[in-house]
């Protein structure tokens, strides 16, 4: 893996200077693969060129390397900062990426509001007034349900700066709330509740469990054994709270620690989170990417997390930095942040113990990960080799799905889904609300859909110029037929074949006899991955064609207010996009939840 321009770029680093700074490096077009930061530049850039040494993504990524372009700073601290700017301005391939959209959930009591709120919120802009973060194993919502059933606190957004109510909400009515509304709670006596929470959050479950216990017989004596059966869900997930408790540790408010796991191919950064004296959960953030220098790796990799994580600790916990390491992150919170922040490299007891943890989850993970990338390759690039075996053509890189969706010939409509290197490439989506054909006529409505696809990438139409390795259509030969009159039009060599659905039989243009795959070919299960999120994307545009109000259909949905529509709207901008998120991208939003996410999900999916 030399790299052809090694003498050129082994002279240019004989012009850096050994003063600290930040380095590029580049590829043939000029799109910058990696950033680094440096103590002396001249130093650090030279390893990557000489035969010192390296592991193999770094040779890899050595060897692509066409030019590079540095920028001095005036010190160590400096170039740290900038070199997150630029990581997180351009992307590179070989640097590992955090998505800024990665946020964890806190609860967040305003003590400043009048009557204050029990909220969750992501991406806190206050540091004060915050529990949390709830990560792995933990879903926020079963917390505020607790504390919602023990503790009569406000449900609503009333401002208590205006004039009271006439009458309680029905919250209120059924004895879930003190009902500071119409003045049945003063505010030391509301606050004394909101003390209790705050108490609970921050780890004695003994008053809650207590007032849950004695609830929970209460609905048994009544016989409302279904409410009993939620509170007695509710006090498991109080067992879970108090599950792993570090008595060493009792009264330490936050406390992250951070380990890194490595093979030739894999790695991962494993974030533990304790509060309070408790282990509330751990983040992994896996790359294909590996390195050389460990302590540099975490350095990079802590001043990128709290760039876009929320509240910050109190002290980072990593035994694999470096003393020097360790105070330049030290300096990147006092300066950054205003705030100080203990970085401590332990060497025993309950902090080395507590690394140690976290490197053993982050092995666990690769080791996992590996399993579970073997099994992605094989459905994703193995699958495509297949693919272009069976239908011997030399590359199947692109692949583009075609269904119609109509009833009884009404509000046709079309989609063109699209698979890269075996993935779905949801930005290249396209959709068509048929033009041309009168009534149900598949075979006419393929046949438009493809000439109106063809037509733009024959004009080199922006985001429309990139041509398909192979084209599936959703059906048997007659739509093959349908499409292939289409092709033959255009004059494109673009490989074409059906799928039909009764018996997965494929068929490709010039016979009438289908390919006979097993059941278990990997091509086959491709190609059937490809025609179901055809077809289901053709669904769900076609509902919204027919819907004249597609906010009524969000409110047909039970649990789904206004206040929650406006939060799904204000997230995902379109209602298209709200219908194509996953149920994961739907649980991120404010006051949803996975257990609303899952209910939304499949009303809209229903059909």
């Amino acid at each position: 893996m030399k790299n052809v321009n090694i003498e050129k770029l082994q002279n240019k680093v004989k012009s850096l200077p050994l003063s600290s700074g930040v380095y590029l490096m580049k590829n043939e077009n000029g799109g910058i693969i990696y950033v680094g930061k440096a103590k002396r530049l001249r130093n650090r850039v030279k390893s990557y060129f000489d035969n010192s040494p390296k592991n193999i993504k770094t040779q890899i990524m050595a060897s692509q390397v066409y030019d590079f372009d540095y920028i001095l700073t005036d010190s160590e601290f400096d170039a740290f900062n900038l070199e997150n700017t630029l990581i997180k301005k351009y992307k590179p391939k070989y640097n590992i990426l955090l998505k800024d959209d990665k946020s964890f959930p806190y609860i967040y009591i305003n003590r400043e509001e009048k009557f204050p709120r029990v909220q969750v919120v992501r991406r806190p802009k206050v540091s004060k007034g915050l529990f949390g973060p709830f990560v792995t194993g933990m879903n926020v919502y079963d917390i505020i349900d607790c504390i919602k059933s023990a503790f009569k606190i406000r449900r609503c957004n009333s401002d208590f700066s205006r004039v009271k109510k006439a009458r309680a909400c029905l919250h209120g009515e059924l004895g879930e709330c003190s009902k500071p509304c119409v003045n049945a709670v003063s505010e030391s006596e509301y606050n004394a509740i909101i003390d209790d929470v705050c108490d609970f959050l921050n780890g004695n479950t003994k008053k809650i469990r207590a007032l849950l216990t004695e609830k929970m017989q209460q609905f048994s004596d009544s016989e409302q054994f279904e409410k009993a059966i939620e509170i007695r869900r509710e006090l498991s997930v109080i067992d879970l709270l108090d599950k792993e408790i570090l008595t060493d540790l009792i009264g330490t408010k936050a406390i992250d620690v951070f380990a890194l796991s490595q093979t030739d191919e894999l790695s991962d950064f494993n974030v533990m989170m304790i509060r309070n004296g408790k282990n509330v959960g751990q983040i992994n953030f896996p790359s294909t990417i590996t390195f050389d220098d460990v302590s540099e790796a975490l350095t990079s990799f802590i001043g990128r997390f709290y760039a876009s994580a929320g509240a910050l600790p109190k002290e980072i916990v990593c035994a694999e930095i470096s003393r020097e390491q360790a105070d330049l992150i030290e300096r990147l919170f006092e300066q950054n942040f205003g705030v100080n922040v203990k970085v401590t490299i332990p060497a025993k007891a309950t902090k080395l113990h507590l690394c140690e943890n976290a490197k053993r989850n982050a092995s666990e993970y690769v080791l996992h990960s590996q399993d579970r990338i073997a099994r992605h390759n094989k459905l994703t690039r193995e699958a495509e080799i297949e693919l272009a075996k069976i239908l011997k053509i030399g590359n199947v890189s692109r692949i583009e799905g075609y269904d119609i969706s109509n009833i009884s010939g009404k509000d046709s409509v079309a989609s063109m889904v699209v698979f890269v290197d075996g993935e779905p490439a949801k930005s290249e989506y396209r959709k068509f609300k048929i033009k041309t054909v009168e009534g149900a006529d598949d075979y006419a409505s393929l046949a438009e859909t493809l000439s109106r696809r063809l037509t733009r990438l024959k004009n080199g139409e922006k985001n429309w110029a990139v041509a398909p390795d192979v084209i599936l259509i959703d059906g048997g030969l007659g739509q093959l037929h349908a499409v292939s009159k289409v092709l033959d039009e255009f004059n494109l060599n673009i490989s074409v074949i059906s799928l039909a659905k009764k018996d997965e039989e494929v068929f490709v243009t010039g016979s009438n006899i289908p390919i006979a795959l097993s059941r278990d070919n990997v091509a086959l299960k491709l190609l059937q991955r490809v025609r179901d999120e055809s077809h289901r994307f053709a669904v769900l545009y076609h509902r919204l064609a027919r819907s004249k109000n597609y906010k009524s259909m969000l409110s047909e949905i039970e649990g789904i207010g206004k206040l929650r529509q406006n939060n799904l709207y204000k997230e995902f901008k379109t209602a298209e996009a709200i219908m194509n998120a996953s149920v994961g991208e739907l649980a991120r939003v404010d006051g949803i939840g996975e257990k609303t996410a899952e209910t939304i999900y499949k009303s809209l999916h229903k059909d």
